[in-house]
């Protein structure tokens, strides 16, 4: 039986989702096992609203899962179980980023860009919607579009990617870094502060 996730914790009952890990932190292999299968839809509807491709959601559902599973010992049932869950997925989501950043050694890191991304991420009521980054990839030259589409979404390291584009590597790196700046600019104009 899957339960859907409860509105927000209403203070005549108990949240449903704290009690399943309550359960699961005093051994309830069921309890955990309902609480893991309810808040997966939640996290990859929480991810789909961020600035992921879908061919990354499940990789960072597992790890926010796997965090949860090596944190579920400091979860205090005083506290609201989706702030806890939020936090880690908070957490895992920006590690992969920056471990998306740093898949080849000769990629740019644009730790600016990175912190605006983290901090809109820490920030539910101002996190950055699918449609507004793709908004702003639109505004970007076609070039830069392209050189970010190759290395953030498709995964292709610096080097591969001036290949594809028949660039230097150096090229690339000055190519996405303008990007970043364009498009950060670009959403701040847009009412991301």
């Amino acid at each position: 039986m899957t339960s859907k996730l409860p509105p927000p914790a209403n203070t005549n009952y108990p949240d449903p989702l704290s009690v399943l890990m309550v359960a699961a932190q005093k051994g309830d292999a069921r309890a955990y096992h309902q609480l893991l299968t309810d808040i997966t839809p939640a996290l990859r509807s929480f991810l789909r609203t961020r600035f992921f491709s879908p061919g990354h959601i499940d990789d960072i559902v597992q790890e926010i899962l796997l965090g949860i599973h090596s944190a579920r010992h400091t979860y205090n049932p005083d506290q609201p179980f989706r702030n806890w869950m939020y936090g880690i997925a908070r957490h895992k989501m920006i590690d992969y980023m920056r471990k998306l950043g740093r898949q080849n050694a000769n990629e740019i890191n644009d730790e600016e860009l990175e912190t605006f991304l983290a901090d809109k991420a820490n920030n539910p009521e101002e996190a950055l919607s699918g449609k507004d980054v793709e908004k702003a990839l639109t505004r970007l030259p076609p070039k830069q579009r392209q050189v970010l589409l190759l290395v953030k979404v498709e995964g292709y390291s610096m080097a591969e990617t001036a290949k594809k584009l028949g660039m230097t590597e150096t090229a690339v790196k000055v190519t996405a870094h303008r990007a970043y700046k364009k498009m950060k600019e670009w959403l701040i104009e847009y009412g991301y502060s």
